[in-house]
């Protein structure tokens, strides 16, 4: 055994300045009640409670008057009352025979919210684990000679599971440090880690953590964690990518709510039943075929993509269609996040079942090429399948209708079902703030199912199978000319234009006078444009 790093953050002086202690701490209150803080300040020992705090940038004490400032360096902040939060801290790198730990104490303190009383604590111990021998890693807490956690780290989802279990989530990488350096201590860890895997038989890797400094610590030793456990596997972004936090990259690059549940832990029962590497258990965990295309192309970013174009009936089509759904996906703007990655999922995910539902009637002209030219028109195609009745699905398979004839064969025969009337649920209130009359055009939302159909047959659309999705979030909006006839259609989602379309699809903007009125429409109506069906006109 021997000790290759240390470091210590905060001594007993509350000082951040000198000693990297911090001066205030602060947890939120559990159980429910969110928005509810209690705070000690260590520089006068008083102890309040307050319900507002603007953007957690710093904190006044009402005791002393003293402006604490920085969460992660005056400022201990925990979202959990649980959580004990360490205001000294002495970290080491121990290496053994066969495994490294670090190895932290500290002396803390827990709010007890309920009784409103603070508890201290002293030298509590966290060990994380890093066995080469059996290449996995753990982490346990012990608190006055009690182990009060204990868990297996190594996988993609410690981030949550960890965050303020571990006294490392509350430091700052860049904060103030009593003795030693962190930068110095993690790349020792990572280099005695390399040579004893090296020493194992595998190649050196690089697995050093970028990114967001307010958790580079915690997310660096989960890092060399999940490195241990997953050698060969790429570097999980803990930090974040861009101005992507981890979080927002597990759901909207990474897709999880779309993979199997605990799917990491699967991969690792089959690497070590199979003795397979980690992409080909993830390839069979995912249901992925092990071909070189794959193989060479699969990373975390693109699992989505790839799980559905494999789902398609032949392995050309879905090697060429994988192609283009990484190309598809947008990228990711946090100003209207949910909105592009949500539907570019849906996209995904609905042309794969129009190719899955009608593959076997047109089998041999159904390719990759043809559909990749038409995914808006053959979603649209599926939306009006999905609102055909039994007798028109009949009347399909009786009528031989051609791929490119297809869509303008539902769309009529959708809007001709004679079914029980429907009337939309819009507010009364939404209905008045779409009806306008804007240069003689007017303007007003479609109420019932009758309407929508009509419309859809005059203006020779497939308008008609969005009858399931119209109610306060859709809604359809038609143009009525001065003369009374149909002139254009609108669909509003969320206070947003997002399609625009005159007789069989045409784009508005190909009448300048209708495009002209839809513009003031918008702007009458306080709706927003997201659509290139209108130009906006100089």
């Amino acid at each position: 055994m021997r000790k290759i790093a240390e470091c210590c953050i905060g001594a007993r002086v509350p000082d951040y300045q000198r000693y990297g202690t911090p001066t205030v701490f602060v947890a939120e209150k559990a159980s429910g009640y969110s928005g509810i803080y209690y705070a000690y300040c260590d520089i006068c020992g008083g102890m309040f409670k307050f319900n507002r705090w603007y953007r957690r940038i710093s904190l006044i004490c009402p005791c002393c008057g003293r402006k604490h400032t920085g969460i992660g360096r005056e400022i201990m902040f925990t979202t959990d009352d649980r959580s004990i939060l360490p205001y000294r801290l002495y970290m080491t790198v121990i290496e053994f025979k066969d495994k490294i730990e670090v190895r932290l104490t500290y002396d803390g303190m827990r709010f007890d919210c309920e009784k409103e009383k603070i508890e201290w604590y002293k030298n509590v111990k966290e060990v994380f684990a890093f066995n080469i021998k059996d290449e996995r890693a753990d982490w346990k807490q012990i608190v006055e000679g009690l182990v009060v956690g204990e868990t297996a780290i190594g996988y993609y989802t410690d981030v949550k599971e960890m965050w303020q279990k571990t006294a490392l989530s509350f430091f700052h990488y860049r904060r103030i440090i009593k003795s030693g350096n962190l930068t110095i201590l993690l790349r020792k860890l990572r280099a005695c880690i390399n040579q004893h895997m090296v020493n194992k038989g595998y190649s050196r890797k690089a697995f050093y953590l970028q990114g967001n400094e307010s958790c580079r610590l915690y997310g660096s030793i989960l890092a060399i964690a999940r490195k241990v456990r997953f050698w060969d596997a790429p570097v999980m972004p803990y930090n974040g990518i861009g101005r992507l936090s981890f979080k927002e990259w597990k759901e909207y690059r990474l897709k999880e709510q779309h993979l199997p549940e605990n799917w990491e832990i699967h991969v690792e029962k089959i690497m070590k039943k199979e003795g397979m590497s980690y992409q080909q258990a993830v390839l069979q965990v995912l249901g992925l075929p092990n071909t070189s295309f794959v193989r060479r192309n699969l990373t975390y970013e693109n699992i989505f993509a790839f799980m559905h174009a494999y789902s398609l009936p032949t392995l050309a089509m879905a090697n060429e269609a994988s192609k283009t759904f990484i190309s598809m996906e947008p990228p990711v703007d946090r100003r209207n996040i949910y909105w592009n990655i949500d539907t570019y999922k849906q996209k995904v995910m609905q042309i794969c079942k129009f190719i899955r539902t009608f593959y076997a009637q047109y089998m041999s002209v159904m390719t990759w090429k043809h559909i990749a030219g038409k995914i808006d028109l053959y979603i649209d195609t599926l939306r009006l399948w999905e609102c055909a009745d039994k007798i028109t699905k009949r009347e399909f398979c009786k009528a031989d209708v051609p791929l490119s004839h297809l869509h303008d064969w539902l769309s009529v025969a959708v809007a001709r079902q004679d079914d029980r009337e429907v009337i939309f649920g819009i507010s009364e209130k939404l209905k008045q703030s779409l009806r306008k009359n804007i240069n003689g055009y007017n303007f007003k939302c479609i109420e019932r199912k009758s309407e929508l159909k009509k419309a859809a047959i005059e203006l020779k659309n497939c308008s008609a199978g969005y009858a399931r999705r119209i109610g306060s979030h859709v809604q359809i909006v038609v143009v009525v000319n001065k003369e009374g006839k149909l002139t254009a259609m609108l669909e509003v989602r969320e206070h947003t234009i997002c399609q625009a379309k005159l007789f069989a699809n045409d784009e508005v903007y190909k009448n300048v006078a209708v495009n002209k009125a839809c513009i003031a429409y918008a702007r009458s109506a306080g709706l927003t444009c997201n659509t290139c069906d209108i130009e906006a006109m100089d």
